[in-house]
């Protein structure tokens, strides 16, 4: 029996130092990798200035990590990017013998917040580092056609905004800007699908002479913030059924006019809308996002509440109704059920999510698609608007990164405050890949009492505490992983300072 425990701690023994010795093998194979960065880090020479080699790194929230991107611009080729966790300011540092490289497509992904330091090496040995403070919250502002409008009258004047606005999201601790893009089957940008928007250059259909798009987002790196394209989905006009008044290079105006697609235009509340129940309408509004992904440098692609109208019992059967009879007429030829109403038009809305979901992630799997629905869910399963299957999307894969209900109510409005509503989003059930977060309505902060009973909340006129107040609640329901703010204005309102200040020293933390 001796013998025998003898053989059994030799053999012990030897296992572990065989071990031990494939150990001191791999450290060493380790630390000549190592070595090697660490002698091409220090034989680069100082850090370099800006206009030999310029370094900005931004950040988006997916699921449970941050995708940073890092942007360069130098003379040279781009020759290493690496990361390391904490600060890290010298070239020299031994740090840097433990960095992870930075992937070829400029990204990293981290999963705890902090800052991470951020060492770019050209080929001529010349490096750059710089930081980025990682806050797994995110933290947007919604920025609407209102806010723009005659801004982008001259690449001088939209520069001045767009450098203005982002400064001031920066001192508020805004990591995310939520840019319109598309207001009214229109754009901010030149696209082979949409005529320019009115809110480029004052006329729609008139080319400011630059591309607004393009700078915003270059600007938005370079300030360490992240950008999404804000486009809806539907919308044609807001106030006219008038053709005319479309610019003669819309779609819109095109499809309205012509015989075979003149469904594909509606009209209804006296306004123009895309017929949500054509194909044709869901593959350009899909076509529409992958355009915008593909020219431009975005880190997502939001969607707001506004789907179906609202149709109310006088046009419940008008609108798409004819295509729904269609419809339902093919299902009962092939010997298929059909559908209710509701269940068809809330299934068109369904397609087309989907759609603009595989055509985002066909281009870039890392960017971004949420949605921003208004924030009562009853109302969203209303028979006869929205038709916004939001408890869908939340739980399976292929539709949203992200869902954003707009919950605009104080804590005491008396149909729906804050606090119930928030509890019912948290409680449903929700993919492992889809965030979170909750709009919150800047734009009502220091509003007076008449306005606020104008409202039926006169909540918001008897607190300057209620923005904070529903971030930490947020925050303690362990649901909830971000905030958006609406809108940008609500940082020039003096009336919303005392508001702001006080929700900003939750996000100063």
């Amino acid at each position: 029996m001796y013998v025998k425990r003898m053989k059994i701690g030799i053999g012990i023994l030897m296992t572990l130092i065989l071990l031990l010795a494939g150990r001191i093998i791999l450290m060493d194979v380790l630390a000549a990798a190592d070595s090697e960065i660490a002698k091409q880090v220090k034989s680069s020479g100082s850090n370099v200035p800006s206009n030999v080699l310029k370094v900005t790194a931004c950040y988006s929230l997916m699921a449970d990590r941050a995708a940073v991107r890092v942007s360069v611009e130098g003379k040279y080729k781009t020759d290493t990017m690496l990361y390391v966790p904490g600060k890290v300011t010298s070239v020299k540092d031994a740090a840097w013998n433990q960095a992870e490289k930075v992937g070829k497509d400029g990204r990293f992904f981290v999963s705890k917040k902090g800052t991470y330091s951020i060492l770019v090496l050209d080929s001529k040995g010349n490096a750059k580092i710089t930081t980025v403070s990682v806050k797994m919250e995110m933290r947007a502002v919604w920025i609407y056609f209102s806010e723009m409008q005659n801004q982008a009258e001259s690449l001088a004047k939209w520069k001045k905004f767009i450098d203005t606005t982002y400064a001031t999201c920066k001192r508020n601790y805004i990591n995310t800007v939520i840019l319109q893009v598309r207001p009214c089957a229109d754009a901010m940008y030149p696209s082979d699908y949409f005529p320019w928007s009115f809110y480029a250059a004052g006329k729609a259909g008139k080319n400011p002479g630059f591309d607004p798009l393009a700078y915003a987002v270059e600007a938005a790196h370079e300030q360490g913030l992240s950008i999404q394209a804000w486009v809806n989905p539907y919308r044609v006009t807001m106030s006219t059924t008038k053709l005319s008044s479309l610019p003669k290079g819309s779609v819109a105006r095109r499809w309205a006019s012509s015989k075979g697609k003149k469904r594909n235009v509606l009209s209804v509340n006296g306004a123009l809308y895309f017929n949500p129940a054509r194909n044709a309408v869901q593959e350009l509004v899909a076509k529409g996002v992958k355009e915008i992904v593909k020219k431009y440098d975005v880190d997502g692609i939001h969607l707001d509440d506004y789907f179906y109208p609202s149709l109310g019992t006088a046009n419940n059967k008008k609108f798409d109704y004819r295509e729904y009879i269609s419809y339902a007429a093919r299902q009962r030829k092939a010997g298929n059920s059909v559908k209710s109403l509701v269940g068809w038009r809330r299934s068109n809305v369904d397609s087309m999510v989907r759609k603009v979901y595989a055509a985002v992630k066909a281009v870039d799997k890392n960017c971004l698609f949420g949605i921003s629905p208004a924030g009562n869910i009853d109302n969203l399963y209303s028979r006869t608007s929205y038709y916004s299957d939001v408890k869908k999307w939340m739980k399976n894969p292929g539709y949203i990164d992200y869902i954003c209900p707009q919950l605009y109510w104080s804590f005491t409005q008396h149909v729906a405050p804050y606090k119930k509503l928030l509890d019912e989003w948290a409680s449903l059930p929700r993919n492992k890949n889809v965030n979170l977060y909750i709009g919150l309505a800047g734009y009502r902060a220091g509003i007076s009492l008449r306005e606020a009973k104008a409202l039926s909340d006169t909540g918001w006129a008897k607190s300057n505490t209620i923005l904070k107040r529903q971030v930490q609640y947020g925050r303690k329901s362990g649901e909830v992983t971000g905030f958006f703010i609406f809108s940008y204005s609500t940082y020039e309102n003096k009336n919303a300072k005392k508001e702001v200040k006080n929700m900003n020293k939750l996000f100063a933390r």
